[in-house]
């Protein structure tokens, strides 16, 4: 199984848990406002020129949905634009044994070794 699709499993399976707690918790927040509604006042008209609460949740929700296309085309252009680093770094060798580790020796001067 490839690591792209073991990703792709992990997230259905998180979108998929997630709606399976949605759904109660949607039809318990509806019977709960069903009984509470009638202790909710109607609208002040100072509250006219505000926009409803619904009115307001699509604005953000269309905002979100804009705001993540954006992104996305963003995204998109700094991929091309880095494609030719991404060739190199995408492209598989096969090496025979990895590269070995060399020590590095330190550059201070025998002087200040002493002082410490």
């Amino acid at each position: 199984m490839s690591t792209m699709t073991k990703l792709t499993e992990v997230q259905d399976s998180y979108f998929t848990n997630v709606k399976r707690v949605e759904e109660p918790v949607v039809r318990f927040a509806e019977r709960m406002a069903e009984s509470m509604a009638q202790y909710v006042p109607e609208r002040p008209s100072f509250l006219a020129e505000l926009p409803t609460t619904t009115e307001f949740i699509e604005n953000q929700l269309k905002f979100r949905r804009r705001f993540v296309d954006e992104q996305a085309a963003f995204t998109r252009k700094m991929l091309k634009a880095l494609r030719p680093v991404f060739v190199k770094l995408d492209a598989v060798e096969h090496e025979a044994a990895p590269a070995k580790v060399t020590k590095v020796t330190s550059t201070r001067s025998t002087k200040a070794k002493k002082a410490a």
